[in-house]
């Protein structure tokens, strides 16, 4: 039975004016399916050709990995405020552009190329936006200032949490970046986000291509942040990590798919903690050759991966469609993907005897 309410909560957007490599980094091939605008509208064509799409109820926003000109900005030590807010503004130019085109939505004020109507932009019902976790902390605070003046209250209010991608990083980068006491602080950080109630961290990470170490240092810097939590006597709820497309395991194009011993224990131990979340996604871009046609060899591809899934997170595993880039792998063109990707998880939910009252709060 298909859902009657759908909450998605994997979605990228970006204007017409936001299509080149100064914009975004990997916008590299003006011809490539993903360099062209993809707004609200063209959302709501795709997903009114499905019959899925009349239980659409909102959607999140996901940052795009917006371009910037340095992993970090060039500030001096013993920069001023006025200084080191001005150097930030110019290095994440791109991101705060982001911000900017999201405030519009919010407020329901669209520019030409926007890819928006009035009316539309209730359909965002939070998003997880970009911040530089990398830089100091005093840095990082400074910038999240300047995030909150360009958001404006109405987008700010509808910001859950933050995303910096882990993913396509040089080997042993990760693990030095999440393990730095900086970044360990940024995050605990996230705690006194919207009054109390905390942001989430939505964590990238690409076994399929960098291999399990990214995600065990994942692993390894959630229970650092665990121990800091403990000792701080302020209080406040656990940091929420959701992680992203589970964890982009790499997929065979029938049921031969062996989940990887690394990923497995991850996953297991990552699942033990209430506070972690998975998100069902991303999956049409890691089969080893072309991503099948039908539900059911997708399903049958999936289901060594979701139920070890199912069975670690529980309740705590969530819908996304990762449009549009589900599209780049996606057998079913762009006005099919998004439909064949939720009959599929719908029916990989039933055959893995998800209850009707799970399926819909899934």
């Amino acid at each position: 039975m298909p859902p009657s309410r759908i909450l998605d909560s994997h979605i990228h957007l970006w204007p017409s004016t936001a299509t080149t490599s100064e914009d975004h980094g990997w916008m590299t091939d003006p011809s490539h399916i993903l360099v062209k605008r993809h707004g609200i509208s063209d959302y709501k064509a795709v997903t009114a050709s499905s019959p899925a799409g009349s239980a659409l109820a909102g959607f999140i926003y996901v940052e795009t990995d917006r371009y910037l000109p340095s992993k970090t900005p060039a500030i001096s030590s013993r920069a001023s405020e006025e200084e080191v807010e001005k150097k930030l503004r110019e290095w994440a130019k791109a991101p705060l552009q982001e911000l900017e085109f999201l405030r519009r939505i919010v407020e329901e004020s669209p520019q030409e190329g926007d890819g928006f109507r009035q009316g539309e932009g209730e359909m965002m019902k939070g998003a997880i936006v970009w911040a530089p976790f990398n830089v100091s902390t005093s840095a990082f605070n400074a910038y999240l200032k300047i995030a909150e003046e360009v958001a404006g209250p109405r987008l700010w209010d509808k910001i859950a949490g933050f995303r910096y991608l882990l993913q396509g990083k040089e080997e042993g980068e990760v693990k030095s970046l999440v393990s730095s006491d900086g970044w360990i602080e940024n995050i605990v950080s996230l705690r006194k986000g919207r009054g109390g109630k905390g942001w989430a961290f939505d964590v990238g990470v690409d076994i399929h291509r960098d291999g399990t170490d990214p995600l065990v240092a994942v692993g390894e810097m959630i229970l650092k942040v665990r121990e800091r939590e403990a000792g701080n006597r302020s209080g406040g709820q656990p940091v929420r990590f959701v992680l992203n497309h589970l964890c982009k395991h790499a997929l065979t194009a029938d049921s031969s798919t062996e989940p990887t011993k690394d990923w497995l224990a991850a996953v297991s131990k990552l699942g033990s903690d209430q506070s972690v979340f998975m998100k069902l996604s991303g999956a049409f871009n890691e089969f080893e050759k072309a991503t099948p046609t039908s539900t059911s060899d997708i399903v049958k591809s999936l289901t060594p991966i979701t139920s070890l899934v199912l069975d670690a997170f529980g309740d705590r595993v969530m819908f996304g469609s990762d449009w549009p880039v589900c599209n780049v792998g996606g057998p079913a063109g762009e006005k099919g993907n998004w439909g064949l990707w939720v009959e599929s998880v719908e029916s990989l939910l039933e055959e893995a005897h998800v209850a009707e009252g799970k399926r819909e709060q899934l």
